[in-house]
């Protein structure tokens, strides 16, 4: 009987032990779980411009700027580490709070985190990610890029002119505008950074020799616009219809108007200064060009007519320029005039050449030879000439170095922009008054569904994805 007590012991002590190894997995297992949706989580998260009174609030110079960020389950005092890491130039990290989050129940449920920045210029921004370190996990928080806009006491209504014909897109910045006696130049005023028009007129001067109509007037000129909220938004002003019928070269009709600024403020608004160049009217018939032809043999300077046939507007082929890109990346280096047929194709475009493009098989190359190279120096120590070794080691870092450097550059992604404007948020509506002429090659620095965000110049923002052709 004691025996059986004995053995019965053992054998409940056993079933214990392998009761307590099954629970210190299962919780083992839980908390391993608990870490990995903790983690994805955090990696979830951006800190995102403050939301004013339900709207979207934007973000002006001079000013101070705050993104925040929310984060669940974790309390303030858990929240040891947040790390600004680096400001982009024009602007400055203020500060940094922590606030206890709370639920419609008003009960704490977690942390919300406050940066807040300084931007001195307009323009787009985009912040690195913030280190922060939420109770046991170190996790890096992306900013949603943003558009500051300029203070609203000194901000001033700007002019914006749309031309209807598409031959006239790039005169916002070529400043010329290039017609035939005859055409009919169908414009819009519209003006920015305004909430009313207190004087609006018709042009004080009208070109002699043309016909010149107003089409539509709009709202803003009869009553202000909602002077509740800013706006970024462009208001139309009126529609003009202005024909040439002479030719020559004209100075654009200017409008006189006075407008309330955003700030308040009232001022007179100049608008953008163009000049249109009126050619003569080029008929259609063979006969009549014959004749043109004879007559300008005999009246005109060959010379002048020469340079005002050149003068005519380019259409500019980006497929083509995609193309010529392509080739000169993948051709043979030293030995190609693919770069010298790239740049003459974007200056009978009207385009300031562009740099120029990595080339793909120099690259291998260089990687070849830094190959080659390290296996040469390898055999030199292996037949223990380490003067000679060490040479062709330094050769191969140096060869090394640069291979790195020209692979960095090879990785960069650029595209040729089919033209238009830059948006300041990637919404159709938010356009940053930035246009870019067709042709003109950009970077591209990520995606966001059908929008990209690129870089031109030194002006960032975004633009739909088909309007880029990438060179690959």
């Amino acid at each position: 009987m004691e025996k059986l007590s004995a053995r019965t012991r053992k054998l409940w002590i056993g079933l214990l032990i392998l009761l307590a190894q099954f629970a210190g997995a299962l919780s083992v297992q839980r908390a391993s779980a608990s870490i990995a949706s903790t983690w994805q989580y955090l990696q979830s998260l951006r800190f995102k411009k403050e939301i004013k009174e339900g709207k979207e609030k934007h973000f002006f110079t001079k000013t101070d700027c705050s993104f925040s960020v929310t984060i669940e389950n974790i309390p303030p005092e858990k929240i040891t580490n947040v790390a600004v890491n680096d400001v982009p130039q024009n602007s400055s990290f203020i500060s940094m709070r922590k606030e206890t989050a709370f639920n419609a129940g008003n009960d704490q449920y977690g942390t919300k985190i406050i940066l807040t920045f300084r931007f001195n210029e307009p323009g787009a921004y985009q912040i690195k990610p913030v280190d922060v370190k939420a109770d046991i996990y170190y996790c890096r928080i992306p900013i949603e890029s943003v558009y500051v806009y300029e203070n609203l006491s000194t901000i001033e209504p700007k002019i914006l002119i749309t031309f209807e014909d598409q031959k006239h897109s790039s005169a916002s910045t070529t400043k010329l505008i290039e017609a035939s006696v005859g055409d009919h130049i169908r414009f819009t005023l519209s003006i920015r950074y305004a909430t009313q028009i207190v004087d609006f007129a018709w042009p004080k001067v009208i070109p002699e020799d043309s016909l010149f109509t107003e089409v539509e007037r709009f709202d803003i000129t009869r009553h202000s616009v909602n002077t509740t909220e800013f706006s970024p938004d462009s208001v139309p002003i009126a529609t003009f219809d202005w024909q040439p019928l002479k030719q020559g070269s004209y100075k654009f009709p200017d409008t006189p108007i006075v407008a309330v600024s955003s700030g308040g403020i009232t001022k007179k608004v100049a608008l953008p200064s163009y000049r249109v160049k009126v050619r003569p009217k080029v008929s259609k018939t063979p006969e009549k060009k014959k004749t043109e032809i004879f007559s300008y043999a005999f009246s005109e300077n060959p010379e002048q007519s020469k340079s005002e046939a050149s003068a005519a507007p380019v259409f500019v082929d980006t497929d083509e320029l995609l193309e010529l890109h392509k080739k000169e990346r993948y051709s043979i280096p030293f030995s190609s005039g693919a770069k010298k047929a790239r740049q003459e194709a974007e200056k009978r475009a009207g385009l300031n050449p562009s740099q120029g493009e990595p080339n793909i098989p120099l690259l291998i190359i260089i990687w070849a030879l830094f190959a080659l190279v390290l296996a040469g120096t390898l055999v030199l120590f292996l037949l223990h000439k380490i003067p000679a070794a060490a040479t062709s080691f330094v050769s191969a870092l140096l060869i090394l170095i640069c291979a790195v450097i020209f692979s960095r550059w090879a990785l960069i992604r650029t595209a040729v922009f089919k033209g238009g404007e830059i948006n300041s948020i990637p919404e159709e509506k938010n356009s940053s008054g930035v246009l870019v002429i067709p042709g003109t090659v950009i970077r591209m620095e990520r995606e966001s569904g059908d929008w990209v965000y690129i870089r031109y110049n030194d002006t960032y923002g975004w633009v739909k994805k088909d309007a880029l052709l990438e060179i690959r």
